[in-house]
Formats: C-alpha cells, structure tokens, sequence
C-alpha cells in the first residue's frame, strides 16, 4: 500500500533530508536574500512510489535541479543511484557544487551514480526493461528518469507505438517502485505547455502516486522555480540551501598570505628528466 507525501504521520524516508546548517560556508562571497523558500525535507520522494515532476523546458528541463538534489543526499548517505537520460542531456558536472555544499568527497559519490542513455526510443525501452535485474544486484533506493517522453515525439513513432510504449513504460516503473520498494522519479514536461504531449503527461500523472509541478516567476536573470504539490496544497521556491531568513554576507576561508598564493602557481608546472 502506497503512502501519500500529504499523511501528516511521521513516515520513514528514503533519504535523510537534514542540512547542514550552513552548508556553503567557506565556498564564495555571496548575498543571501530573504526569499519564501520550500523546505525540501516536505516533498521528498518515497520508496515505494512513483513520483511525477513535470515543468518548464524541453521535457522538464527546469525539474532537473529538484531531481538532483534529492540524487546528491543519497549519494552523499553512500547510496547507489540509477539516472536513466531519456532526453540526452545529462551532465555529471552538475552533481559537483551539490555535493561540494553538502561536505562530501565528490569522486566517491559519483562512482555510485549509475548512469544510462537512450538514444532513441526502443533503446530507453530496453533500459527501462532492464532496471528490475540491475536493481536486484545494486539495491538502490532511487531511480530518476530524465525526459521520459522526449523520444515520443521522434516522427518515426507512430501515434499507437507511442501510446503503447508510453502504458509499457508506466507499467515498468510502477512495478519497479513496489518490487524493489525504491523511489522512482519521472521528469516530464507540463501538461499545459505547447508539446503535443499533453495527454501522454496526464496518464503519467494519473498513474503516479505523487505529483510536483514547477512554474518560472520574475524576470529572466532574476526568476526562480516555483513548485506547488496540489495534493498536499504545498509550495514556494525552490532555494535548498538558501536557510537564513536574514540578509547575510557568507565570507570565504581564505588564506591571504601572498607567498603561499604565489606558490600554488608550482603545481602545474612540468618535470623533465635532465639528460
């Protein structure tokens, strides 16, 4: 039996939300502004579940981050992750400044993020369909599925390839969540954007026991992610590691001896062996 993320009982989670209290000290000059942020530790993902983020971008693009922060906490816990690229645009180097703020080693938390690209849409099936056996060796607790739909609109699927693929899909994930009791996140688009897959976008949420939807407000160089989870009536930015509801200046640990600054210079200098 599913839980819903809107039970106000205290619920075992997938992940440890709690953080660090002031997880970007010591990193860069920065000005925190006093923002309405949402705490994330509210709509973290479940095991057990299917969890549906659609929002602006191609595909979902703009979900990405809230994907990726919940990735980085598992990660840093010494948790094993499946990302399964269904949009070709997964980048690694993203993870990096995550888990630089959380105070964890990067190289061995990357070494346990497992990752898969399709190129087509018959090659995300068959990397969906393996999941369930990779899962059995590897018995992580989180998979996330980046641009589920995003090969649906190739010209060379059909409506009803697309249609069954997409129920095939579903299925899998679903299955998946409540074999291997994982949580399972899928990364779509909005229902109400310009793609033509807005019906494909609704089964996905009809069948996902839980639903974030993301929307940009403010400017361009100034406009944040704003996510609401209906069920629950849950919303606000989406800032993780913005926590002080103060303005306040966050100042570097640096060292500014200029013999030891001038001396870094040194290791990129080359060796040759005298002759």
């Amino acid at each position: 039996m599913f839980t819903s993320i809107d039970d106000l009982r205290e619920r075992p989670s997938m992940i440890d939300m709690k953080q660090n209290p002031n997880p970007i000290a010591g990193k860069h000059l920065a000005l925190v502004r006093r923002t309405h942020g949402i705490d994330p530790a509210q709509i973290q993902p479940q095991a057990g579940q299917l969890y549906h983020l659609s929002g602006p971008g191609r595909s979902g693009k703009s979900m990405r981050c809230v994907a990726e922060h919940w990735v980085a906490h598992a990660l840093v816990q010494g948790r094993t992750v499946h990302w399964v690229d269904g949009a070709c645009r997964i980048d690694p180097a993203r993870f990096i400044p995550l888990l630089e703020a959380m105070g964890a080693e990067v190289e061995p938390c990357l070494a346990r993020l497992y990752l898969s690209r399709g190129f087509t849409l018959h090659q995300l099936d068959r990397q969906l369909e393996r999941l369930p056996d990779e899962l059995a060796i590897t018995r992580s607790p989180m998979v996330v599925v980046d641009g589920l739909l995003a090969m649906h609109s190739d010209d060379a699927v059909s409506s009803l390839e697309s249609r069954t693929l997409l129920r095939r899909h579903t299925n899998i994930l679903r299955h998946l969540a409540h074999q291997h009791h994982t949580a399972v996140v899928a990364i779509t688009g909005l229902d109400h954007g310009p793609s033509d897959l807005t019906r494909h976008v609704r089964y996905l949420r009809r069948h996902s026991q839980n639903h974030l939807e993301g929307t940009w407000r403010g400017r361009r160089r100034q406009r944040l992610l704003h996510i609401v989870h209906r069920r629950s009536g849950i919303q606000g930015t989406w800032q993780p590691f913005q926590r002080d509801p103060q303005t306040a200046f966050l100042l570097p640990k640096r060292r500014l001896n200029p013999q030891e600054v001038a001396s870094s210079v040194g290791v990129l200098a080359l060796h040759h062996t005298e002759s």
